[in-house]
């Protein structure tokens, strides 16, 4: 049997592919996952098995995967319960080496379930296969533009390419967070999803992941853990290579881990023990599925502050008064700015405006956009400021561009985080919000979001710290003795 790691790299970029029961209908799961693999320009060889059809999107067809005349690295398995285990004994005779099983009806349905499943992974493994899933939507990897899935996210116009490695254990929730990202511009390295986990685990994926140079971040939508000491494992795994996990988990109630049960058959477990994992480890948990892709987003294209201290700059006193409120929630400090940043910024702000630390431009900025940049850069090079928090309000186009590009001038100067709140219609800044987005800036429609991403890297870095010094600390007690 092959190891997770080797299975996990033909899931994710595999030389050849069978889609079992593949269709020219798009409205059937194999029509429409053969048509995205074609649309998004997989490289490697697509073999369509459909014993009813001669030619399936313009490749040939063949009546059974066993007919097929090469060797198939990965087969998606979209088939009824009643011939899957036939189609996965067909598999094993091919040398398959791993499987997406996309069929439900196994453990989330009850004993019967569990037992089908349990013949699903013996079979695979005897077979020296190993299974994604079941009950999963599959794998995309925009890495290398594959895409073997056939969720209705991949009717979104635009599939950006990023640095986020994402693992969801339910499918429908995953990829409707997938399309939602994909069109604020958010995009990812890997997105898995595991379904059931019969054979590989999120935990399996962590690993890979971590060791993936295509990603930086790895976003969890979590509903139990299998294997308590492997999914440990796998977050040290991530640790030590300084990759941040951001992590969402249901089933917290009692109701709620029912449902899970009920879902993808896991056990949801102690909420109070997973917590207590996040905390010793370093997860970052959210508990709104936007924050998941806030934070994985601002962590996936800024610098980690060094420490907590945040520079504010605003063109409004109502969003200065916001975000300092915000930073004092999620325990950021808000520190006076050196005597030659208040004595540079006096020159250009007005009296009703504030040239302290969160600073008010006041709509002086409406006038002369130029001192902007120049005020970024100043408080960037404050060595009492960590890392830069912008608050922009009722600023549209043309403006809304001009600023935009100050802020990327400045990122581009500095290696202090930057992250941006614009409460504005995006309609009216439309061409300023892009600017900031395609040059890696993390925007967020308000003071309170923008400020919630900042924490969580700040958090996230002083975890590292203490980590590191931890390891020291080990290694000097054994050292002495």
């Amino acid at each position: 049997m092959i190891s997770a790691e080797e299975a996990i790299g033909h899931l994710l970029n595999p030389n050849s592919i069978a889609i079992v029961g593949a269709s020219n209908n798009r409205l059937k799961f194999g029509g429409r996952l053969i048509h995205y693999l074609i649309k998004n320009n997989y490289k490697g060889k697509i073999f369509p098995v459909n014993p009813g059809e001669k030619e399936v999107a313009g490749l040939p067809a063949y009546p059974r995967l066993t007919d097929i005349p090469d060797d198939v690295d990965l087969a998606c398995l979209i088939v009824p319960l009643n011939i899957l285990f036939d189609v996965l004994k067909d598999c094993v005779a091919k040398g398959v080496k791993a499987v997406i099983v996309n069929a439900s009806g196994f453990a989330e349905v009850g004993e019967d379930g569990e037992q089908l499943q349990s013949d699903l992974v013996r079979i695979a493994r005897e077979g020296g296969m190993r299974v994604c899933g079941p009950n999963t939507i599959g794998i995309f990897s925009p890495a290398d533009n594959f895409f073997a899935t056939f969720s209705n996210a991949m009717e979104t116009k635009n599939v950006p390419v990023g640095t986020i490695g994402f693992i969801t254990q339910s499918g429908a929730v995953g990829g409707s967070i997938l399309s939602r990202a994909w069109e604020h511009e958010i995009g990812f390295s890997r997105c898995i999803s595991s379904g059931n986990e019969a054979d590989l685990t999120t935990a399996d994926y962590i690993k890979y992941l971590a060791k993936d140079p295509a990603t930086s971040v790895i976003c969890l939508f979590l509903e139990g853990v299998s294997d308590g000491q492997n999914f440990r494992d796998a977050i040290i795994t991530a640790t030590e290579v300084g990759k941040p996990i951001v992590v969402f988990k249901n089933g917290r109630s009692e109701i709620g881990a029912r449902a899970v049960k009920s879902h993808t058959g896991s056990l949801a477990g102690s909420d109070e023990v997973f917590q207590a994992l996040c905390k010793q480890y370093g997860m970052l948990r959210v508990t709104d599925l936007e924050a998941l892709l806030e934070i994985g987003l601002a962590l996936s294209r800024q610098s980690l502050p060094r420490g907590n201290r945040m520079g504010i700059l605003s063109t409004s006193g109502g969003a200065c008064s916001i975000a300092v409120d915000n930073c004092m929630d999620y325990g950021l400090e808000v520190p006076n700015f050196s005597p030659f940043t208040t004595k540079f910024l006096k020159k250009f702000i007005p009296p009703y405006g504030s040239a302290e630390n969160p600073v008010d431009t006041t709509a002086q900025v409406g006038q002369d956009a130029g001192f902007f940049t120049e005020s970024i850069e100043v408080i960037a090079q404050d060595s009492n400021v960590d890392g830069l928090l912008l608050m922009l309000t009722t600023t549209r186009e043309p403006l809304a561009t001009k600023l935009a590009e100050s802020i990327v001038e400045v990122s581009r100067k500095t290696d202090k985080p930057i992250t941006v709140g614009w409460t504005i219609a995006p309609s009216l800044a439309s061409d300023g919000m892009a600017c900031l987005r395609k040059n890696g800036i993390p925007l967020y429609s308000s003071p309170e979001r923008a400020v919630r991403a900042m924490a969580a890297m700040s958090h996230y870095n002083n975890f590292l710290q203490k980590y590191s010094r931890r390891k020291t600390d080990v290694m000097c007690k054994n050292c002495v003795k």
